[in-house]
């Protein structure tokens, strides 16, 4: 690869890391804000909930009108300083439902991340696009792992996780200045726009695999969420673990994360992926059963480990499934479309997982975390019995 596709490879994987740093920005801080706010286990999941709604409303919309205007850069601007501002202003809420308000912009801004990202970032290496995605994970892993550590570091050392919030406007606006400057817009599609979302839309609904695979996807990201909103309570409330403690246990899962996507990543290479998804989803059910068993730190941790080696390389797989399943001109709404309805899913998982733990305890909630997980394998196994008969694109460039 020549060094400008490498800085804007580059950039991009960069770009990713920062979106994860405003994904994950208050995961280390929820057991600070909570008690700052007298909030109960309801109006926690309320935050995780109202971000994921907010991240998927315009999920397909955004990524359908990129793809139709061809301003892939500008979304892609706009995303990283959408979400980066109302994380700034979450420093200043005086309310937790002013606090709601912020956390409810930001996560529209994520909405628009994915698909323009994904789109530019292959769009300078189509021939390698399994290894360009690893480096695109790659960047979200190292966003995932230094967060955590990073906002419960800064959070000590001003003895505030307001300060925390006002300097987390940092990365998101360097990142909007550096995709601004390094990309140029693309050509539009010359469709009237109603024909053309018409044709994309149907073309995705009939593609039975790839429905499918976004049920499996929307179970998986579901199980996470509420996963990533209770952890911290549940370490900080049942085994005493402080706020710097929570973000190194929550470092130390992303960590373990990404180790696994690679060993995954270049072993799914040689076999079946929708076999690797399938044993995946159902040990991480299991896994995520143990946590609400286990009664010691070093058995949690070892839950929490489990968890992260199972979960996190099924992202990748999927990702690469769904991009093989569509035409090359349909992949960018495709993956908004995942991303859409991942993230409408996950709304709900924040919410029955709180009244889950108000009803009978936080530890049970996480059985209903690992039941999505049993009903995710069902799938799995329903299309892994349809593997043989799919027919993945063809590469760019084939005949």
């Amino acid at each position: 690869m020549d060094s400008a596709k490498n800085i804007k490879i580059t950039a991009i994987a960069a770009s990713h890391g920062a979106n994860s740093f405003y994904l994950y920005f208050l995961t280390p801080i929820i057991p600070i804000i909570a008690k700052e706010f007298n909030l109960n286990y309801v109006e926690v999941g309320i935050i995780a909930a109202l971000y994921a709604f907010a991240n998927g409303i315009f999920q397909f919309p955004i990524s359908f009108l990129g793809d139709y205007l061809g301003r892939w850069r500008t979304v892609l601007t706009v995303s990283l300083l959408v979400q980066s501002i109302p994380v700034f202003l979450l420093g200043f809420s005086p309310t937790y439902g002013v606090f709601l308000v912020f956390v409810f912009i930001s996560g529209l801004g994520c909405s628009a991340y994915h698909p323009p990202a994904i789109v530019l970032i292959t769009r300078e290496r189509p021939d390698r696009r399994g290894f360009i995605m690893a480096i695109f994970a790659g960047g979200s892993d190292v966003g995932s792992t230094l967060t955590p550590v990073i906002v419960g570091w800064v959070t000590v050392y001003f003895s505030s996780w307001r300060m925390a919030a006002h300097l987390a406007l940092i990365p998101g606006v360097i990142m909007a200045i550096i995709v601004w400057r390094l990309f140029d817009d693309i050509q539009r599609d010359d469709r009237p726009i109603k024909q053309a979302a018409r044709a994309t839309l149907s073309a995705l609904i009939r593609n039975k695999s790839l429905m499918l695979l976004v049920s499996l996807s929307s179970l998986r990201i579901t199980g996470f969420r509420g996963l990533m909103t209770f952890l911290p309570l549940l370490l900080a409330q049942n085994f005493g673990f402080d706020t710097q403690s929570v973000g190194w246990a929550i470092s130390s899962y992303f960590i373990v994360g990404t180790v696994m996507t690679i060993i995954v990543g270049r072993w799914s290479d040689k076999g079946s992926k929708t076999l690797f998804i399938l044993v995946l989803t159902l040990l991480c059910g299991v896994a995520l059963a143990s946590i609400s068993m286990v009664t010691t730190t070093v058995g949690v941790i070892c839950a929490i480990v489990a968890v992260s080696a199972l979960l996190s390389p099924v992202p990748i797989l999927v990702l690469s499934m769904g991009t093989e399943l569509v035409e090359e001109r349909q992949r960018a709404s495709a993956i908004g479309l995942v991303y859409a309805i991942n993230a409408g899913a996950s709304t709900l998982s924040p919410l029955i997982g709180g009244l889950v733990a108000e009803a009978v305890s936080l530890r049970f909630s996480f059985l209903f975390f690992a039941a999505l997980f049993g009903i995710s394998s069902v799938i799995a196994f329903i299309l892994h019995g349809m593997s043989k008969n799919l027919n993945p694109s063809a590469p760019e460039g084939a005949t």
